[in-house]
């Protein structure tokens, strides 16, 4: 058996021991990877709830919104004329660059006799008409969509000053017909779905057939990257990229959205969207893959060194590629799910589905290895505290001994 002294150095150095063990772990909790928001950047307060409507006080590099006042549609990125007894569209402006582009003087549906007011929700502006639906989207492409369900034509008066106008048809694919031109150094374009256009001067005709979608899009004015912007225009006139779902989270625990479908069909929408995470579901019954465009804004999605990107469709883990050519292309590369991270503001995934029947989609952000901030101060005081226990226990042995 040990002698006095010793037996005291030894219990108290195992004393010592067990406290610093029973502490490790609350020092180590939570060193693992964690997807919790708590570590990614917050969400203004000041951003509304989904069902908010008007101006917006704040704007995302995605999308704003509308507010429309007698007659005038006013937007972040958009401002038009309209009239409610015709449904006539004017002067449509882009406002995204230093100063406003005019991209289109009128456009005029035949027979759209207008059936109920018109409104702006968010980032949308709707009105509606016999058979027929104009919608708004108050983002920096200055979106336009002129849904039918019947035969029509849409007369559409292009400003003095564009140039360089030319018509593309693909009858039997989709979309069938399109018109490309400039105003000045900026790049705008119509799609036709089904229908044909007919061009005298800078005055388009659309001749819009049985179920039909009229979509004007343009790169955004004085855009950086506008090679990619136009290859992304390409492909959406080619028929690749059939969707687009723009998603910011608010601070309410839900979110705001700017959703399109390029092509008739084709469905979208978010199921959850919350910093680092987002459930979106796509649908359609057309054979055949395609592209879809999922965007966010820096806070809901971050997206920069060392955060990492995992997207996983149907619960398969897509691929990624750093090309996004290949996937604005009918036949990309790789036969599964794959995606690119665009160079644009925000965080814009092209993401391909190798097919668009019943797709669940899972985006997560996510920082590998990182120690939440909050558990850092956590850490330190449990270190504090083990040090101080030990510093105690020795200098009871010390104390014992010399008595």
């Amino acid at each position: 058996m040990e002698d006095g002294p010793d037996a005291c150095a030894h219990l108290a150095r195992a004393a010592a021991a067990l406290a610093v063990l029973s502490l490790l772990p609350v020092a180590l909790h939570g060193s693992a990877p964690s997807h919790a928001s708590a570590v990614l950047p917050p969400i203004s307060s000041l951003v509304p709830s989904a069902d908010s409507a008007g101006v917006f006080p704040w704007s995302s590099p995605l999308f704003a919104a509308f507010r429309y006042d007698r007659g005038q549609v006013l937007g972040t990125y958009v401002q038009f004329a309209y009239d409610d007894s015709s449904g006539t569209v004017r002067s449509v402006l882009g406002l995204a660059g230093d100063a406003p582009v005019l991209y289109i003087g009128s456009i005029e549906i035949a027979g759209f006799a207008p059936a109920r007011g018109a409104s702006a929700h968010g980032p949308t502006f709707q009105a509606e008409g016999y058979l027929a639906t104009i919608t708004a989207h108050d983002d920096p492409t200055a979106l336009l969509e002129i849904r039918t369900d019947v035969a029509r034509t849409a007369a559409i008066e292009l400003p003095a000053g564009a140039t360089n106008i030319s018509v593309q048809t693909a009858p039997g694919s989709w979309p069938a017909s399109s018109v490309s031109y400039t105003v000045g150094d900026e790049q705008a374009r119509f799609l036709l779905g089904a229908g044909s256009f007919s061009v005298q001067g800078i005055r388009v005709v659309a001749k819009m057939a049985d179920a039909d979608l009229l979509v004007f899009k343009s790169v955004p004015p004085s855009a950086e990257n506008r090679g990619e912007w136009l290859a992304l225009l390409d492909a959406i006139g080619a028929g690749h990229i059939v969707a687009e779902l723009d998603l910011v989270a608010t601070a309410d625990g839900g979110w705001v959205q700017n959703a399109v479908q390029y092509r008739l069909g084709v469905s979208g929408w978010a199921l959850d969207v919350e910093p680092g995470h987002a459930s979106v579901q796509v649908d359609s019954l057309l054979p055949g893959g395609a592209t879809v465009l999922l965007a966010f804004d820096p806070a809901t999605m971050p997206f920069n060194a060392p955060t990492e990107l995992q997207i996983r469709a149907n619960a398969g883990e897509a691929n990624r590629t750093e090309s996004p050519l290949a996937l604005f292309s009918s036949e990309p590369r790789s036969r599964g799910a794959s995606y690119s991270v665009l160079s644009f503001p925000g965080t814009v995934v092209a993401l391909y589905l190798p097919s668009l029947a019943a797709v669940s989609i899972e985006v997560v952000s996510s920082r590998p290895n990182a120690l939440p901030a909050g558990l850092q101060a956590d850490s330190e005081i449990a270190m504090i505290a083990a040090l101080a226990i030990v510093s105690a226990a020795a200098a009871r042995m010390l104390r014992r001994k010399n008595e």
